[in-house]
């Protein structure tokens, strides 16, 4: 069953608009319940980052619990992309992200001042320069399955590629999520727990 073209806003999804959306709505919402999320929740406190700096991680075991994680959210993203919520859930996933990092981001900024911007970037990288784009082309990947499968008609010659092509590049941005999850897993931490020194 098609739906009528009509009733899909025209061109991409605006991830950078939505992204965006949900960045801001983290900041306000950190802003406004900074009382309660910082004294009473003790969201990145002293006592985190201490336990943080000293703890043993097992590489291993958390790759596996990472790359599950991933993989599940991998999978779901691209169920609903079959569905008729497909594409409204891609834009919900987007503002969800965004949302993270601005409470993530103004949390460390409102605790710890510029250390605290610092804190943000090294505690994302390296992994995220293969999680950003995997999730972009991820993202752009479930939209236009979404919209071959309810809105374009076979008639107007929209909507064609082969499945081959398809699985293809799924393909590579799952390679790119595991490599992500490796640099998460076995690069990120000794990274952050050197950083932490200077807290």
């Amino acid at each position: 069953m098609k739906w009528n073209r009509s009733m899909l806003p025209a061109g991409k999804l605006p991830l950078h608009f939505l992204f965006l959306t949900g960045f801001v709505v983290g900041l306000f919402a950190v802003y406004f319940g900074r009382g309660i999320l910082l004294n009473r929740a003790g969201m990145l406190d002293e006592d985190t980052l201490y336990r943080m700096k000293y703890m043993t991680v097992d590489s291993s075991i958390l790759f596996w619990y990472v790359l599950c994680k991933r993989c599940r959210n991998f999978l779901v993203l691209i169920i609903m992309a079959t569905t008729y919520l497909g594409w409204i859930f891609c834009g919900g996933v987007t503002v969800k992200y965004g949302f993270s990092v601005g409470f993530f981001l103004s949390t460390a900024v409102f605790r710890y001042g510029i250390k605290g911007i610092l804190l943000g970037i090294v505690s994302i990288f390296p992994h995220y320069l293969c999680y950003l784009p995997a999730m972009i082309l991820l993202l752009r990947w479930c939209e236009d399955m979404h919209r071959s499968i309810y809105f374009y008609h076979h008639t107007t010659g929209q909507g064609k590629k082969s499945l081959p092509g398809r699985l293809g590049k799924l393909a590579l941005i799952w390679i790119a999520l595991v490599f992500g999850c490796l640099l998460e897993c076995f690069v990120n931490p000794a990274l952050l727990k050197g950083f932490l020194q200077f807290f």
